[in-house]
Order: structure tokens, then sequence, then C-alpha cells
């Protein structure tokens, strides 16, 4: 007899948990084996119950941590095999999913979506484990090596500053060099807490680091040609802000050098 698929439910609504719970109470071969808001806990339960699968919220707002740090720290623990991760989310940049996707992520839902619902959720789940528990998983993502090359890394590095320098990211401005490092920092998989990891290199607080990385961006798009800041940047610019935020700007230019190199 076949044993039931076993998920995780990382997600900080408890009313959405609740929901989940009864849904998985009424779905027979789902198994739901825990259930927490807490990035940190989710990997602890990871290597502790070995689940097949993960549904993933990436802001845990109410919790610990968050989706993308999850991610990103899953695919550094060798021990274990790696689980369908289906993302659950709020959130609807198609910047964001390319980079969850990069980390590691199968498949993204966003909970807005017209009639989504828990059962949704696993009918995907089901349709995932009637192909067999022994279909041949995706590995891990490739993290980027620690020592890669000086080559590598100078080339990485001149791409991207002619990225920033089409956009007009001024190089006198404090927040060119963080930029820079953001995005190099991101194309190689590190992503939790950037601003932390520039701020601790360049003896900056965390919020200064962010604060001038956002002015330059700002100043940027106050002061080049609209044309040419429409021809060379194409991601994702909330309704409510006339330029990117900094999450939004290095997760596209992070995503836009990997699809390039990816295609050359």
């Amino acid at each position: 007899m076949q044993r039931d698929y076993k998920v995780l439910l990382v997600e900080d609504d408890r009313e959405l948990c609740e929901e989940f719970v009864r849904c998985f109470a009424a779905t027979e071969g789902l198994e739901l084996v825990a259930t927490t808001d807490s990035a940190t806990k989710a990997l602890e339960y990871l290597r502790e119950l070995h689940p097949d699968a993960v549904i993933l919220d990436l802001e845990l707002h109410m919790g610990e941590g968050n989706g993308i740090t999850f991610l990103s720290q899953m695919g550094r623990i060798k021990s274990i095999k790696k689980p369908f991760v289906l993302v659950n989310t709020n959130n609807s940049s198609l910047i964001t999913y390319n980079v969850v996707r990069n980390l590691g992520a199968d498949f993204v839902m966003y909970k807005h979506q017209l009639g989504h619902r828990p059962s949704d959720v696993t009918d995907v789940l089901l349709a995932v484990a009637a192909r067999g528990a022994d279909v041949e998983r995706q590995p891990f993502p490739q993290q980027a090596d620690e020592h890669q090359s000086t080559q590598d890394r100078a080339e990485l590095r001149a791409r991207i500053l002619e990225e920033l320098n089409k956009v007009a990211i001024s190089p006198k401005s404090k927040g060119y060099n963080y930029l820079t490092d953001a995005i190099e920092i991101i194309c190689g998989g590190q992503v939790p807490n950037v601003s932390a990891m520039i701020g601790k290199k360049y003896g900056k607080t965390e919020k200064s680091v962010e604060r001038a990385m956002q002015n330059a961006i700002d100043r940027a798009w106050d002061s080049a040609d609209i044309n040419d800041l429409l021809q060379h940047y194409t991601g994702h610019i909330s309704s409510k802000r006339i330029s990117p935020t900094v999450t939004e700007f290095i997760c596209y230019y992070a995503a836009k050098l990997k699809t390039d190199s990816q295609e050359k």
C-alpha cells in the first residue's frame, strides 16, 4: 500500500492554516506533517521529518524570516532529498517568481487569483504525488562557488556596471557600489539580508546602505531620459511609486544577468 505524501506547510496566516488543516483532513493520499510560521523552524522540520513537499509562503510577516531565506538555506542542506516546493504567495512580481524558481521552487501559485483555494494547492500536490515516489527529482540549484574564478567575477561585475550605466546610476553616488555588490551577491545565490552583508563590508549600518541604494535609484529616475529607462529597465514598479524599490531593482538585474548568461 502506497504511503501518504508528506507535506510541510510554511504559512503565517492562522486562518489560512486552519483552512489547510481541514482541507488535508478531507484529502486522501496527503498528510500534513507540520505547520510553522518560521523559516528557521521549517528548516529544522526538513531535517527531522523529510517531507515530500513544502507549501511555502514568501512573506512571513507574522512569523520569522521569509520564504526566500528558506529556499536559499534549503539549497545548502546536503543530507536531505529535495522536496517538491510549491510557493503560495501574495506576491505577484514576475521578478520574484524568477528568483524563487532559481532558488529551487517548483511551482508558484498566487493567493489573490480569482477563486484560489487551499484545495487548488492540494490538487497540485496530488497530481505530483501521483507521478510516484520513484520519479527522479531535480537536484538543488547550484549555489555559486565560494571560490569562483577571478575572471568570472570580473566579467560579472563588468556586466553589472554596464547595466547600471544604461539607466544612469551615477558612479559618484554612495549607492553605486552598494547596488553593484547587491546584484552580484544575489547572482551568487546569497540572498538573505543583502544590505546587512554590504554594510558589514563597508562599515555602514544596514539602513544607511538601503537608503543610499534607494537614493541612487531615485536620482536616476529623476534625471535620466525616460526612453532610456523604458528601454533598459522592464521590471516591476509599484503603481504608487515613480522608481523601483531596491528589492525590485536588484532582483530584476540579477534575474536578467542570469538569463543573459544562460542564453549565451
